[in-house]
């Protein structure tokens, strides 16, 4: 059962080039409608709401809720200062 409904996908994949392929050539661009715009998640929304003009991936963004979440806090080892 899996080997057919891989099959069928592969099949539908395939038509689904070929409209795509036949379309371009018409001078309409269906793969635009695909690719999905990231906004920003959640916790960098937040991080800007407390302030924190920092990206998710920099020390300095591990402050306030998120240094606790992280499992840091005041005297718990992070040791960083901000000059």
């Amino acid at each position: 059962m899996p080997e057919i409904l891989q099959t069928l996908k592969s099949k539908q994949k395939a038509e689904e080039e070929n409209r795509i392929f036949l379309a371009s050539l018409q001078g309409v661009d269906l793969r635009d409608d695909k690719k999905e715009k990231e906004g920003p998640s959640f916790d960098d929304v937040r991080r800007r709401a407390l302030g924190i003009n920092a990206s998710a991936d920099d020390v300095v963004s591990l402050q306030g809720s998120f240094a606790n979440e992280a499992g840091f806090g005041i005297g718990m080892g992070l040791g960083y200062s901000k000059e």
